[in-house]
């Protein structure tokens, strides 16, 4: 069968710092300050479901990029008119900022559920990235990911979205390393935080492979091959 998630038993680093699971995917992939709510009209009750429309738009967005998706393929999607979409979310670059913040809950999220439940990190990293696989390159759904695909094409002509994703990597890297320190992990030469950066990264990889055509099979294998080399040096004892 496959491995199950382990509670991190009490006195270690990690658990110390009160990472439950719901927190830890949320300090992973939503950063401080994100509040879905400001999408939401203050004015008359919606007529649609927000989430349907954010979907729909997710999706043309991630299929499509940003540049290429027009306003008339955002609206047909959504099943809404212009005056509703500018009413809800100011314009198109609103509509992609809520668009993110969707993925991010609904995609992004779930992806990272390995790394804050799993006690054994290499294991825990290895299954994560299988996760980012199932999304990537999963049939029925665009290639690649809408943040590490398609927000990154804005990210220099647009500080806002540019923060978002560093925001996104960072908190990544952050708790990956905080993981990776409470396992033992991290030395002078490989030090924890450059290898959390390194296993970030590597997701990045994976989506863009995924984006340009690999296929899943190849993506597994680069993940294994990566998650191999950079576990092979067990550390001599974790820390408790």
């Amino acid at each position: 069968g496959g491995t199950q998630a382990a509670e991190l038993p009490r006195g270690t680093a990690f658990h110390n710092k009160q990472y439950k699971i719901y927190c830890a995917v949320q300090c992973i992939f939503v950063p401080i300050g994100m509040n879905t709510e400001s999408h939401r009209s203050r004015g008359r009750p919606l007529t649609f479901d927000q989430d349907e429309v954010l979907d729909a738009a997710m999706l043309v967005f991630w299929t499509r990029g940003y540049d290429a998706a027009s306003l008339d393929d955002l609206t047909q999607a959504m099943g809404i008119n212009r005056p509703s979409l500018y009413a809800q979310f100011g314009n198109k670059r609103g509509l992609f900022l809520a668009a993110i913040d969707r993925y991010t809950e609904t995609i992004s999220a779930p992806q990272a559920v390995p790394l804050a439940t799993v006690q054994d990190i290499a294991k825990a990293v290895s299954l994560y990235y299988g996760e980012i696989i199932k999304c990537v390159a999963a049939e029925g759904r665009p290639p690649g990911c809408l943040i590490a695909s398609v927000a990154t094409e804005l990210a220099a002509r647009d500080g806002e979205i540019r923060s978002k994703v560093s925001n996104l990597l960072g908190a990544a890297e952050d708790f990956i390393e905080t993981r990776l320190v409470a396992a033992g992990y991290g030395g002078t030469t490989l030090t924890a935080k450059v290898m959390a950066e390194m296993i970030v990264a590597v997701g990045q990889s994976l989506a863009s492979r995924a984006r340009l055509g690999a296929t899943p099979a190849q993506l597994t294998a680069l993940a294994e091959g990566f998650t191999q080399q950079i576990f092979a040096d067990r550390p001599p004892e974790p820390l408790s």
